[in-house]
């Protein structure tokens, strides 16, 4: 029998809220960043759409330098005893790279709007620096990189999802580690 209590299993308010309101503002990041580069370069909705698109990469950006300094502070619970090692280190993989893309992403799209030769700001009201000077080459590379990196995104979100799924549908009870994250009660 599993001696460790439910909250100690659990993730504290912070981490989901952080959790959470990340994951919808990928959803609307990728959804809003796929829709405005299908539309004309003509169209005045493009540029208000990429001004919030911009702003709400720069919200996300410091959420994700947030979010790995509380990771560091406020650790997270173990993982259940019985998975298997390489279900442990597949998991670190994946989690080290959801962090690691939600640093990327928003920087490199950054850097392609700095090497254009536009700044960045918050909706108009606030300017971040200029990191970079224009360079159209580099703009050209940092849009690359930009884009694929974004499948890497969905990618590694697809299998942090699947994992959870796993463990609760497929595994045993001890296995389940999705009511660490939502409200939901242990299988028993």
């Amino acid at each position: 029998m599993n001696t460790v209590r439910v909250d100690e299993q659990s993730y504290g308010r912070l981490t989901k809220l952080l959790h959470w309101g990340m994951a919808l503002l990928i959803i609307v990041l990728v959804s809003v960043g796929t829709y405005m580069t299908g539309l004309d370069k003509s169209d005045p909705d493009r540029l208000q759409l990429m001004g919030m698109h911009k702003s709400f990469g720069v919200i996300f950006m410091q959420l994700a330098i947030f979010r790995l300094i509380w990771s560091r502070i406020k650790r997270s619970p173990p993982l259940p005893g019985v998975l298997a090692s390489w279900e442990r280190g597949l998991s670190r993989i994946v989690t080290a790279s959801l962090y690691l893309l939600m640093l990327a992403i928003p920087f490199s799209g950054f850097a392609m709007t700095n090497f254009a030769g536009f700044p960045v700001s918050i909706f108009g009201l606030i300017e971040m620096p200029q990191l970079f000077d224009k360079n159209q080459e580099m703009a050209g590379l940092a849009k690359q990189a930009h884009g694929m990196l974004v499948y890497a995104l969905i990618a590694s979100i697809f299998m942090h999802i699947a994992g959870a799924l796993k463990h609760r549908f497929l595994d045993a009870p001890e296995a389940d580690v999705l009511p660490r994250m939502m409200p939901l009660k242990p299988r028993v």
